[in-house]
């Protein structure tokens, strides 16, 4: 479907009757299927999950039941100052990771250079979206090991994050912020000093909360020596982000391939040896300190900075078709990669993402392998998986509490009445 031929509508052919056929389990095993839908998976996903007893053996993936065609529709319907805004919605959590891969693919292909308040301001989003991320993470990973005290006061902090974020752009998540030669919105000296004060209250009930956690023996039982894998399978499974410096691979791409303005921030890379699900527990909570130090000093810097300075260049002409590039961004699951061909017709030919779930995918059965079936649930979880499944809307009727979901062809419709009105 990726073919230039191919509409980028196109529809496949029902496949109701085909069913996905697993594999025989191995001898004196059983199969346990976790999937596409199920209480522990929070989107479309499914594993077959071989167990002796309450021992697991071996597993199975089967994904990609949620795919949407971003790439395609870039590729065949959308011009480059249109698809930041598309990118940002490949994912429901890293938005700004993936709108800035995309704008830094472009402006490296067309040979522009943003302004230096730009990239202190998408630093800024970047790692605001790591620090929500990784509460988000974290009160999850409570919740699969059953501690909803931790769920509850980890996404207790992490809504002081989301309402910063509205504030410095408008929206809770989808920032609309990056656009092709910059960002669209300025962070003032007032908004800073709003973030400065968020960010302490928010250092110091995570100190509170990770004291808690240290402490409590259930959590250690529950996620030290749980989906344990060495450092060498780590590196055999290109496994990228917290997973894999939980098992002590001092990898990111801020400090490898420094982008935005991370050549100028002092940060360490968190890391820990125990390969386990408590090494990645440690690595996150770290870095959400490391986290509030990057975002404190980019405020200091945006300050030396006249207010006046410009947020954004233009591209001066078309961008040259035939060019390639390539974008690296550490998202809070890790290395998010954009390949970008230019093309004709002020579109990209080609534009290739590889989300950060895609290699740590690879190390899950390793992961699974000889631990307990109640385990399953925060091994998967440990490495976070994003299958983003934003492929419908739902309408409430305020007035009567009711639901609905529009079809493809109403959201069009709607879609075009409003813009009539504007």
């Amino acid at each position: 479907p990726l073919r230039q031929d191919v509409p980028y509508d196109l529809m496949p052919p029902s496949a109701e009757e085909v069913a996905f056929r697993l594999d025989d389990a191995p001898p004196g095993s059983s199969i346990i299927p976790f999937g596409p839908f199920h209480a522990c998976l929070h989107e479309p996903a499914h594993f077959a999950v071989y167990v002796d007893g309450e021992e697991i053996k071996g597993c199975e993936y089967r994904g990609f039941m949620v795919h949407r065609g971003i790439e395609k529709l870039a590729a065949t319907e959308l011009i480059y100052s249109e698809i930041p805004f598309v990118a940002e919605r490949i994912c429901g959590i890293c938005g700004s990771v993936h709108s800035v891969n995309y704008a830094q693919a472009v402006e490296s292909a067309a040979g522009l250079k943003i302004p230096r308040r730009a990239e202190f301001i998408r630093t800024v989003m970047l790692e605001i979206e790591r620090l929500h991320s990784h509460l988000m993470w974290l009160g999850v990973a409570g919740h699969l090991i059953g501690f909803d005290t931790v769920f509850m006061q980890a996404w207790r902090i992490r809504e002081k994050i989301m309402w910063l974020a509205e504030n410095l752009t408008g929206n809770r998540k989808t920032y609309g912020m990056v656009i092709i030669g910059g960002v669209r919105r300025d962070i003032d000296r007032e908004k800073a000093s709003q973030v400065k004060k968020t960010l302490t209250e928010v250092e110091k009930d995570l100190l509170a909360l990770e004291k808690a956690i240290i402490k409590d023996r259930a959590i250690h039982r529950r996620t030290k020596g749980v989906g344990f894998l060495s450092r060498e399978k780590a590196v055999e499974w290109n496994l990228v982000g917290p997973v894999a410096r939980a098992r002590g691979l001092a990898i990111d791409a801020r400090k490898d391939h420094p982008y935005a303005a991370y050549d100028e921030m002092k940060f360490e890379v968190p890391v820990a040896e125990s390969g386990d699900v408590w090494g990645t527990l440690v690595v996150r909570i770290k870095e959400i300190y490391e986290a509030i130090k990057i975002i404190n000093q980019c405020l200091e810097k945006l300050a030396s900075i006249p207010e006046t300075s410009p947020l954004a260049v233009e591209l001066e002409g078309p961008v040259p078709a035939g060019r390639q590039a390539l974008s690296v961004v550490e998202a809070p699951r890790g290395e998010a990669v954009h390949y970008l061909l230019t093309g004709s017709d002020n579109r990209p030919e080609r534009w290739r993402v590889r989300a950060p779930t895609y290699p740590n995918l690879q190390g899950v059965p390793d992961m699974l392998l000889n631990n307990k079936l109640a385990d399953f649930p925060i091994i998967v979880g440990s490495i976070d998986p994003c299958i983003s499944c934003t492929d419908r809307i739902a309408v409430i009727d305020r007035k009567s509490a009711s639901g609905k979901i529009l079809s493809r062809q109403q959201l069009e419709k709607l879609s075009r009445e409003m813009r009539s009105k504007t």
